[in-house]
């Protein structure tokens, strides 16, 4: 048995599907199926019944080798930590799993500023969209997670951090700045639109079709991008205005030259949160993290 393949298999054991399998452990999905038959093939049994579209269920034998997984995860976790914390080993690690906006547009100057308070700790960060950020803390392969609040599962501790509020992003001097009232729907319907992609870690996309399908109204969509920046700077070139959600005012909005407007009588704000795992003391320089971002809420 080699870890990689114990590995591929815990993510396929926990989500179910070769697919998410594949995309938890950078790999493509044919070779996380090779290595689940080469576990099979050394331990001489079928670990998964394999189903329609991807789709994978443990047998009895496939349980008893997750349960073995999982407390040599524990078992490594502890021994890394031991080792750090006699100063014998390797530096102390910080693993942290985020989605791309929050990476670029929230974090930079704290990291910075923990990584002079904490030359030590090696930080190790992984840009992941929302469910593969819950995946990864609620697996222990990331010590902390960013995500919205509306993407948490119980299962896993949530401190609440920034408030993140719906907005349209347009150019400065664009005709809808000079409201006064809140803006209109089928005034936004004039204009062509860049939204996000319809996907369970987005709930507003979901939101705005029933919005424009219940009233009647087109929806011109010119492309869609879960990528702020490219939604930024699709807006600044004149070519349409996005939905976004955003913590705060951006520095990003100046660079662009774009106003954001409120859509909170449209839509529902939420809050980023620090994910974790409850039952789990963090060790001294992840919990100085925690510290660090909830002070600067």
């Amino acid at each position: 048995m080699e870890w990689q393949q114990l590995n591929a298999f815990r993510h396929l054991a926990r989500t179910g599907s070769f697919s998410k399998a594949a995309q938890l452990t950078l790999r493509t999905q044919p070779a996380v199926s090779q290595q689940i038959k080469a576990l099979e093939t050394d331990l001489g049994c079928l670990l998964v019944e394999r189903s329609g579209r991807g789709g994978a269920r443990l047998t009895r034998a496939g349980e008893r080798l997750l349960a073995f997984c999982e407390l040599a995860k524990r078992e490594e976790r502890a021994l890394r930590e031991e080792l750090a914390e006699l100063g014998e080993g390797p530096r102390q690690r910080l693993r942290l799993a985020a989605p791309l906006t929050t990476l670029l547009q929230l974090l930079p100057p704290l990291l910075a500023a923990y990584g002079r308070e904490h030359p030590g700790v090696e930080l190790v960060l992984w840009d992941r969209p929302q469910g593969q950020v819950v995946q990864l803390v609620r697996s222990g392969e990331a010590d902390l997670g960013l995500a919205l609040a509306s993407q948490a599962p119980r299962g896993l501790k949530a401190q609440a951090w920034k408030t993140v509020r719906p907005v349209l992003l347009v150019p400065q001097g664009h005709p809808l700045c000079r409201r006064r009232r809140p803006l209109d729907l089928a005034e936004i319907s004039r204009y062509r639109l860049v939204l996000p992609p319809p996907s369970p870690d987005i709930s507003h996309r979901a939101a705005l079709d029933e919005m424009f399908l219940s009233r009647g109204l087109p929806c011109r969509v010119i492309m869609e991008s879960a990528n702020a920046e490219v939604s930024a700077a699709l807006v600044e070139q004149g070519l349409g205005l996005a939905f976004a959600s955003i913590a705060g005012e951006p520095p990003g909005l100046r660079k662009w030259n774009l106003r954001a407007l409120s859509l909170t009588h449209l839509l529902p704000s939420d809050r980023i949160v620090i994910l974790s795992r409850k039952g789990r003391e963090l060790a001294a320089h992840q919990q100085a993290l925690v510290d660090l971002l909830l002070s600067q809420d």
